[in-house]
């Protein structure tokens, strides 16, 4: 019995190092990319879709497939290396890149143990309790991602280039004046409310529209509710679509042909809107620009 447990334990651990010696070998070799661009693992989305706007080198990052299927995002496309999950990376394959540094969510802090040996690490979040408003903490983070990785210029630019573009969007829906209530479908009777201090919070404040929530909220801005308190929100609702996910269409599609959501004011008056979900929910500014030009599509297209 232990000899055939010892064969099963050997098989498996050669397969582990065939199938990252394959992962890595379809990447440029530090040679190929010259030297000081490394790699740069992640375990956040909203550091990694930063990364990859603000630079041309791959990312290491955690969770491929699923950023993928949120927002159905071909911007990944054979650029990164998928280190596994992000609550549980590859430390084997993390440690066979030519690794500039690991960055880590607040929430992953507990894992600084683990990998502090293989790179040097440091946590960064544009969700976190510094008294700054939502937009300000998504330029502070950028700026603090492009200096942590040397690429100070080019966080400047995404910073730049995104607000000139919230600008232009401002000006594009500044006559839709009735307050926005932005809601996903979580089960048959509640729903996730996005507050001030979510992306699509900050978003609409840049927008220049209002958010019909101003009730408690999470460090993300979030807030679930019964389905029957939306009896009392005057707004119009935009619901975060997300349909396009197996785990989330069937309940959507349920609750939206209920007579619960039915009966709702907003919805017997048809003021409702589908939102595409092409953006990572707790994302930073390259989501954020997303969720803007769908959200003054929609908009244009609900007031027309």
């Amino acid at each position: 019995m232990s000899e055939f447990i010892a064969f099963y334990i050997k098989k498996y651990a050669m397969m582990a190092v065939i199938s990252s010696v394959t992962m890595v070998a379809a990447f440029p070799t530090w040679g190929e990319r010259g030297e000081g661009t490394g790699y740069i693992a992640t375990l956040d989305f909203a550091i990694a879709e930063t990364l990859i706007e603000m630079t041309e080198f791959p990312v290491a990052m955690g969770g491929v497939d699923n950023y993928k299927s949120w927002t159905e995002d071909d911007l990944l496309a054979g650029q990164q290396v998928d280190i596994g999950s992000n609550p549980q990376p590859n430390k084997e394959l993390l440690s066979t890149l030519d690794l500039e540094t690991i960055l880590i969510p607040l929430q992953y802090t507990h894992l600084k143990k683990d990998l502090a040996s293989i790179a040097p690490m440091a946590a960064l979040s544009p969700y976190n309790g510094r008294p700054l408003s939502g937009w300000k903490k998504m330029r502070v983070f950028t700026k603090e991602l492009g200096a942590h990785t040397e690429r100070e210029s080019e966080a400047r630019r995404l910073i730049a280039d995104a607000e000139e573009r919230m600008i232009r969007l401002n000006e594009t829906v500044a006559s839709f004046r009735q307050p926005l209530l932005l809601v996903q479908f979580l089960d048959a009777r509640h729903v996730r409310i996005y507050g001030r201090n979510s992306l699509p919070g900050i978003v609409l404040e840049r927008l220049g529209l209002r958010n019909a929530w101003d009730g408690p909220s999470s460090r993300w801005g979030i807030s679930i509710v019964g389905i029957g308190e939306l009896f009392n929100i005057d707004a119009h609702f935009v619901i975060v679509d997300t349909s396009h996910l197996p785990s989330k269409s069937l309940t959507q599609a349920a609750v939206m042909g209920s007579e619960l959501w039915g009966q709702l004011p907003s919805v017997r008056a048809g003021s409702v809107t589908l939102l595409d979900a092409d953006f990572w929910v707790f994302g930073a500014i390259p989501s954020a620009m997303r969720l803007a030009e769908s959200l003054v599509t929609v908009l244009i297209d609900a007031s027309s």
